[in-house]
């Protein structure tokens, strides 16, 4: 299939939903139903498919808020609409927050998250960081933190040992603690 560009995307989405949804189904709909199904990996397949679809109407819903000044691309976008989404399905699902076992607690910031400026501020100083880390460990970092892939599945995706992965991701989260704390961002 001819590779669909995200301005046509972007465009279609406001021109003519239908079509504009149909067309980053076709594109991204593989990668949002892996972000869905494993944080929602104890749930149902009409729950996953049903989280997928939401990130697909939540896209078109946020449209017009996101701007397309080269930080940040539809795709990261729209998987940060479907991380949310399945997120908020499973604590909806299970009446309580959503809470990783303590090997897989990702490195937050303690911030004010009312102020939005602030909250972007924050997100772009952790895309900029994981960004810069050195591969492979950024690949493991975001297999591990953004698509919720577990360390043996890296492992073997990536040709490595468990054990490597294990170290890759604590580097990357010191090098990430590091520079959110050289930037201000307290980090608990």
């Amino acid at each position: 299939m001819q590779d669909i560009n995200e301005e046509r995307i972007l465009l279609m989405l406001k021109k003519s939903p239908g079509e504009g949804i149909s067309m980053a189904i076709d594109k991204y709909g593989g990668a949002v139903k892996t972000i869905c199904k494993n944080i929602l990996f104890d749930c149902s397949r009409e729950d996953i498919e049903e989280a997928v679809a939401d990130s697909f109407v939540g896209l078109w819903k946020s449209i017009d808020k996101f701007k397309s000044n080269g930080n940040y691309s539809l795709k990261s976008y729209l998987y940060g609409i479907a991380r949310h989404t399945a997120l908020d399905k499973r604590r909806v699902m299970k009446k309580e927050t959503f809470v990783l076992p303590v090997e897989e607690v990702i490195v937050e910031a303690a911030v004010d998250l009312e102020c939005d400026y602030v909250k972007k501020l924050n997100e772009n100083i952790v895309h900029d960081s994981v960004n810069s880390m050195e591969e492979p460990i950024r690949s493991v970092f975001i297999l591990r933190y953004f698509y919720y892939e577990k360390v043996n599945a890296i492992a073997k995706r990536l040709g490595l040992t468990p054990k490597v992965v294990e170290n890759h991701l604590y580097r990357g989260k010191s090098k990430l603690k590091r520079e959110l704390l050289g930037r201000g961002v307290q980090c608990e």
